[in-house]
């Protein structure tokens, strides 16, 4: 397993929030300290792509090399529709099993930019209500 002690990016920063997933468990932060502080504790396997997408729904890549996380733009991935947005969010193992559903109707009226924000909040609240539990 892979630790790392630094967050760096590769030729640039991401829009945040940014949401990484974590072999199905989702991590959502709105800043790179944020970040850091939630993905350091975490299994990581070193080389392993994780992907990821920041606030405009552009995929991402974050892996572990050498002790330190880049995040980098070059993916081979294509952009998530709306649906498959809310269905890695609805389907991902660390949903508490007390939330509702992100509602898979009127996509046509939302943004797709809306909906990662309201899905990174979603994220958010629940990290906090899961750590406020076991603290």
């Amino acid at each position: 397993m892979a630790s790392f002690d630094k967050l760096s990016y590769f030729l640039r920063a991401p829009a945040y929030p940014v949401i990484v997933d974590v072999d199905g468990v989702l991590v959502a932060a709105k800043s790179a300290k944020t970040l850091y502080e939630k993905l350091s504790p975490l299994e990581l396997v070193e080389k392993k792509n994780y992907s990821s997408i920041d606030r405009t729904g552009d995929p991402w890549i974050f892996v572990v090399m050498e002790r330190t996380a880049v995040l980098s733009p070059f993916t081979v991935e294509k952009p998530r529709t709306k649906l498959d947005l809310i269905r890695w969010f609805n389907h991902r193992k660390n949903k508490p099993v007390d939330e509702v559903e992100y509602s898979e109707k009127s996509l046509s009226s939302k943004r797709r930019d809306f909906i990662i924000a309201e899905i990174a909040d979603r994220l958010i609240d629940a990290q906090k209500r899961s750590a406020s539990r076991r603290g």
